[in-house]
């Protein structure tokens, strides 16, 4: 029994590290996107807090599934007021392991 729950205990813990490194891939890739999309300079970074990333599967597999990026970006006008700008990236899972860039197409930016 314990050798049952051990094995299990496992298997939960692998599950959550991949998950947690398909995040990270998608993380990393709307980085490079919004970059590209707003024609910031590169070396541009940002902050973990900046950036928010949620998954809807729309199966059990979770083949076809859509991941949302939004990035909440601070900053100031010429005058120095805050100004808050918020942009939404929306990616679709088209590959089968989910830790490769190429496994995600962008499919909505706003």
């Amino acid at each position: 029994m314990r050798k049952i729950l051990v094995l299990l205990f496992a298997m939960m813990l692998l599950a959550c590290s991949s998950e947690e490194k398909k995040m990270e891939t998608v993380r990393e890739l709307a980085k490079k996107d919004l970059i590209t999309q707003l024609q910031l300079p590169e070396g541009t970074t940002f902050n973990d807090e900046e950036i928010q990333v949620s998954e809807k599967a729309s199966d059990l597999e979770k083949i076809d599934a859509t991941y949302t990026v939004i990035f909440t970006i601070n900053s100031q006008d010429a005058a120095g007021n805050p100004v808050t700008q918020k942009h939404t990236l929306t990616y679709a899972k088209i590959g089968e392991g989910g830790l490769n860039p190429d496994d995600y197409e962008l499919t909505a930016f706003d």
